[in-house]
């Protein structure tokens, strides 16, 4: 017998109506359909139908008995997903990641991509990252440290640190920053910088 940690990530989603949610996940779909799923609130059969007709990996937050969830437990069917709000992401485990370089060199911890990422690579790294070329779709780069992303996003982009770099953010792509999911709205193709306050996510061009 052999055991691991591994790294786990879950998206907690608090629902309040099933309009809500369809909305949400006609939105976000490509992106929550490889992540696990922890669901509260309102429930109902036709959510519960959907989840388990795209073999979504989900767990019901009232069957769980997580200390993360405790709040989520008592609140179940009271829980509300507001309307332009994101889902909480809660570390089930320690976030564990490896330094990768197949696609670039590292430096001080950061890691340079002068290309751009391929469709289908995941790029996974302990420390800063710093993308010179295109993420396209189906692509993946996620980082503990700060990102910075010159090219258009198509594919996802996850950041742990206190601050992200962006200048576009495609019709195919998604970026996860320090849980939150951004909406693509807030990039125009000007050079973005972003950063997370008391008062939530700051998102302003960089003149």
């Amino acid at each position: 017998m052999k055991a691991k940690q591994k790294n786990l990530r879950i998206f907690y989603l608090e629902i309040e109506s099933e309009e809500d949610f369809f909305t949400y996940m006609d939105k976000n779909f490509i992106l929550l359909k490889d992540y696990f799923l922890m669901v509260g609130g309102n429930t109902t059969p036709k959510i519960m139908d959907f989840l388990e007709s795209k073999d979504m990996c989900y767990k019901l937050a009232e069957e769980c008995n997580l200390k993360n969830f405790s709040k989520a437990n008592a609140d179940a069917n009271n829980g509300t997903i507001k309307k332009n709000s994101n889902p909480k992401v809660v570390e089930v485990t320690k976030y564990i990641i490896s330094d990768t370089s197949q696609s670039g060199s590292t430096c001080d911890r950061t890691l340079l991509i002068n290309k751009p990422v391929r469709s289908g690579e995941e790029i996974v790294h302990n420390g800063d990252v710093t993308v010179f070329g295109r993420v396209n779709s189906a692509a993946k780069v996620i980082c503990t440290g700060n990102a910075k992303v010159y090219g258009l996003i198509d594919g996802l982009v996850q950041c742990d640190g206190d601050y992200m770099v962006v200048r576009d953010l495609g019709q195919k792509g998604f970026i996860i920053f320090n849980g939150d999911i951004l909406d693509r709205v807030d990039f125009d193709g000007n050079l973005k910088k972003v950063i997370k306050t008391r008062e939530g996510i700051e998102i302003k061009d960089i003149l």
